[in-house]
């Protein structure tokens, strides 16, 4: 068989696969290239809000530990208290009778 016959429809061939491949690779480049632009503008607009966010929990961290530092301070002064108490007087009354 003369191959002179079949060249053109040989290049023609080739040519419509090198189509077909940028196609198939033009999709999914396209594809990618929206999903990066709109994960870069979803971030651009979160990250203020959770900036917002951080800043919110951190008041409550704040006040949450002003708050129960001071709840647990009432206990605390109430023993040392009363141990300061008990050994003042444990010390008095072992000076007056004279120990």
């Amino acid at each position: 068989m003369d191959t002179g016959i079949l060249a053109p429809w040989r290049d023609l061939s080739i040519v419509w696969l090198g189509l077909l491949t940028m196609i198939f690779v033009a999709v999914p480049g396209v594809a990618f290239y929206y999903a990066v632009r709109g994960m870069r503008a979803l971030n651009a607009w979160l990250r203020p809000q959770l900036l917002n966010a951080q800043m919110w929990a951190m008041h409550i961290q704040h006040g949450t530990a002003r708050v129960s530092n001071r709840i647990a301070a009432v206990p605390i002064a109430l023993h040392s208290t009363s141990a300061r108490i008990s050994t003042t007087t444990r010390g008095v009354m072992d000076f007056l009778l004279n120990k």
